[in-house]
């Protein structure tokens, strides 16, 4: 018999069990489940377990699922919030030395669970994040501000003073 040959009638005996591969170490629902149907297939027959700690295992374990959803919706919340805003990026490289990037966050991707900001076109996790920065506000100082007054005002002034001498003379009158 081949081993590992496309349309085999070969069956594992584990082929009962449900293997996911993921990427994070998380438990799920149907984890849980699996669990609670192993503790139940292997219980003692003499002793089984109550109804009532399945039901709260169960909520427990819904409970815990609602607030681990609750808080990647947060921090995707958090994550999209800086698009725009100035931040400085940490990461390693392949020497594992930390190179530190600053720049404006051009976007956000969320795809799969994973969080992903980009720097300076470059991605980063979300957990790269060490340091949210306001840019800075441009502040006129009071002699620039009277300076830029005045300015206005000569410039009014030679308008006005260029009218008065390009201005026509009036039918009728004398001049003076």
């Amino acid at each position: 018999m081949e081993i590992n040959a496309y349309g085999s009638s070969y069956t594992s005996s584990t082929s009962n069990l449900n293997i996911s591969t993921k990427d994070s170490s998380a438990l799920d629902m149907n984890d849980f489940l699996n669990l609670m149907v192993a503790q139940v297939t292997n219980q003692d027959s003499m002793n089984p377990m109550d109804n009532t700690e399945f039901v709260s295992q169960m909520a427990q374990f819904s409970a815990l699922q609602a607030m681990t959803d609750l808080s990647e919706i947060s921090m995707q919340g958090q994550a999209t919030s800086l698009i725009g805003k100035n931040v400085v990026m940490a990461s390693y490289n392949s020497k594992g030395e930390l190179e530190v990037q600053e720049g404006v966050v051009q976007k956000v991707t969320i795809h799969s669970g994973e969080t992903k900001l980009y720097v300076n076109d470059i991605e980063y996790d979300y957990s790269n994040v060490m340091e949210v920065k306001n840019e800075p506000e441009e502040t006129v100082s009071e002699i620039d501000m009277i300076s830029q007054m005045l300015e206005g005002i000569n410039s009014i002034k030679n308008f006005l003073i260029k009218d008065e001498t390009e201005s026509p003379a009036v039918e009728g009158s004398q001049p003076e």
